[in-house]
């Protein structure tokens, strides 16, 4: 077991990006990400002013929403003003990840307006999962994504540990079956509703899931299999919750306030882009500690006498 461990310590410490390449990855993708955040919390002032006469009501989800504007401009000020680097933008990412995540589904714990909730209840009692009122084919698919997501991750983490382009390949081409996938489902629902599908916590969670996978195949640009490693996981994360936590995934009627179509579409296509995005920041955040810890790993036993 104690030589598993460095021989692991020493393939993560080969085959991963430098630490400085995996940080410039983090700034890039965050500074890419910012202003798209701050178009999504204008938009939504100026859609709450036309719905609710007010700019700002201090809602749980607009004040989780400013909390994660502020976790991010205080990185992007720090690492311009005072260098912060390395840990630090790690830390950011992460942070500012679990505060994009709070604002998505942890307000449906609380009273807000922006809640979704479960205000439709499921007709069979049920209270987890389950495909009601979705067509067989669009179960598949939905199936199918997710089995695409987990694989693709598997198999690029088995490119990055053991090395050789054909799991690394694999990955790409799974990430890109997933995406479709995706694609297929979300235009199903499209052409069911006969509307874009922006406004049930189970439409957003696909939504969501269809931006970190784009943003993970996109923005890498040529390290596409690092940075399905680094979005994967947390697209599989989402698609988890929107299956179990809606067990209603049905379409509705809107509500008033969401049939200003043109500021609802405009926001949450702003907020699918901005989370998906930074979603891959936080990957790699993640894979900068585990960089981190193999290059320690690797340096202590460097600095250990031979036997």
């Amino acid at each position: 077991m104690s030589e598993a461990r460095p021989r692991l310590a020493d393939r993560l410490n080969r085959s991963l990006p430098a630490l400085d390449e995996i940080e410039r990855n983090i700034y890039r993708t965050i500074a890419f990400a910012f202003p798209l955040l701050t178009m999504v919390i204008i938009t939504g002032a100026v859609w709450a002013q036309y719905v609710w006469q007010k700019w700002w009501s201090w809602d749980p989800k607009e004040t989780a929403s400013l909390v994660t504007w502020l976790i991010y401009a205080a990185y992007l000020h720090g690492r311009r003003q005072r260098s912060w680097r390395g840990g630090q933008s790690a830390g950011f990412a992460v942070a500012g990840m679990a505060a994009v995540l709070f604002t998505y589904a942890g307000v449906n714990l609380l009273q807000s307006l922006h809640s979704y909730g479960l205000s439709t209840p499921s007709a069979t009692g049920r209270i987890l999962g389950g495909f009601e009122d979705v067509s067989s084919v669009e179960a598949a698919l939905t199936t199918g994504m997710f089995l695409s997501l987990l694989v693709g991750f598997l198999c690029a983490l088995v490119g990055v540990i053991y090395g050789g382009e054909r799991p690394r390949r694999a990955a790409l081409w799974i990430a890109i079956v997933a995406l479709a996938a995706n694609t297929t489902v979300l235009a199903l629902r499209v052409a069911d509703a006969g509307r874009l599908t922006f406004t049930s916590g189970y439409d957003f969670s696909l939504w969501f899931v269809w931006g970190i996978t784009l943003s993970a195949l996109v923005l890498a640009r040529g390290r596409q299999v690092f940075a399905l490693l680094a979005g994967l996981p947390l697209a599989m994360l989402v698609a988890m919750y929107g299956y179990l936590y809606f067990p209603h995934k049905g379409h509705v009627p809107l509500p008033p306030s969401l049939q200003n179509k043109l500021w609802l579409h405009v926001h949450v296509s702003l907020a699918i882009f901005a989370y998906g995005a930074l979603a891959l920041a936080a990957g790699w955040g993640v894979i900068y500690w585990v960089k981190q810890a193999a290059v320690r790993r690797a340096e202590r036993a460097a600095a250990r006498p031979e036997e």
